[in-house]
């Protein structure tokens, strides 16, 4: 048996515990997107009634997808949120810490996290912890359900899915070969017309607050030429990922938003295709950050943060000396 299978197992029956002993509650994490919202909605229709996908955040695109496909999501308060009277475990998907669910969980409730972030990890307390080295957890969510539940693989299910895996690898700009061959296997065991489902991605616009996000944080952009890379950074208090893209969008090698709350500062940060291809690896830059001055950091090479309780300019000034020294490969 492989690794992944024997961790395939052990998640089976981890689930199948929970759901013996109560709810299962599959909780996103707290900037709700298409990933982590629709791994959370695929597993909730896969296992049945006894499951609610929850959390404190969708964004305009996991709406859109969550609504075609018929997709229940609870809405969470994250100061105050509601459990089960009878929860059996708490399933936690596209999360590397606690902090970045944006609620307190539950306590002496099992916890299981499914993740794919490279770098630290803050799951301490989870029973159990699959950190996956793939583009998108729906992927390791369709690994679970094709080996234990290929029953249910409908086309909700799938469109949920697959617009995860697309949406994460940047429209497939950051992805490898392993999810492309699970894009393909959604797409072709069902129903799902692969073109008319990227025109309908396609379609969704930024809503009102995201619009407004962005054209402040257009006001407040800097220039920087970090060593070898055009480096744009900006501050924003809502959307930073959305605010990244439009960095990339105006032409930076590399984007990075500030936001600072009152407990912490977060860093997020989007690398082009190319910038990535030369040698840019954001995940490692946020791991290398987290471990030397505190806090959590990771994820992929081309779309990583970091949040920690640091001055807002010693996380910024230590992210770009680190992008500095990166040099590019392949001029």
């Amino acid at each position: 048996m492989t690794e992944d299978a024997d961790e395939l197992e052990r998640l089976h029956n981890w689930i199948e515990r929970s759901c013996d002993t109560g709810a299962l509650a599959v909780v996103t994490h707290l900037n709700g997107d298409m990933d982590t919202v629709g791994s959370a909605c695929a597993l909730a229709q896969a296992l049945g009634p006894q499951v609610r996908a929850c959390g404190v955040h969708v964004s305009a695109i996991a709406s859109a997808v969550t609504l075609r496909s018929q997709s229940d999501f609870t809405r969470m308060d994250g100061s105050r949120p509601l459990w089960p009277r009878k929860l059996g475990g708490v399933l936690v998907v596209d999360a590397a810490s606690p902090s970045q669910l944006g609620l307190d969980l539950p306590a002496d409730i099992p916890v299981c996290v499914l993740d794919h972030h490279s770098g630290g990890s803050d799951w301490r307390t989870a029973e159990l912890h699959l950190n996956w080295a793939t583009s998108s957890t729906a992927e390791i969510v369709l690994a679970y359900l094709e080996r234990y539940r290929p029953d249910t693989l409908d086309d909700s299910i799938r469109r949920l899915l697959l617009a995860g895996i697309v949406t994460d690898t940047g429209r497939f700009r950051h992805a490898n070969a392993a999810s492309l061959a699970a894009a393909a296997r959604l797409v072709e065991g069902g129903g799902v017309d692969f073109s008319g489902f990227i025109e309908e991605l396609e379609r969704v616009d930024l809503d009102y607050s995201q619009k407004v996000a962005v054209s402040r944080a257009l006001n407040r952009v800097q220039v920087e030429q970090a060593g070898d890379w055009f480096l744009l950074l900006t501050s924003a208090s809502t959307h930073e990922g959305v605010v990244a893209r439009a960095l990339l969008a105006a032409g930076a090698d590399v984007a990075l938003v500030v936001r600072k709350t009152k407990d912490e500062v977060r860093l997020v940060s989007r690398a082009g295709r190319r910038a990535v291809r030369q040698g840019v690896d954001l995940g490692g830059l946020m791991d290398g950050l987290a471990s030397r001055i505190g806090g959590q950091g990771g994820g992929h090479p081309g779309a990583a943060g970091w949040s920690g309780d640091v001055p807002e300019i010693t996380a910024q000034s230590g992210f770009i000396a680190d992008l500095s020294a990166t040099r590019r490969e392949g001029w």
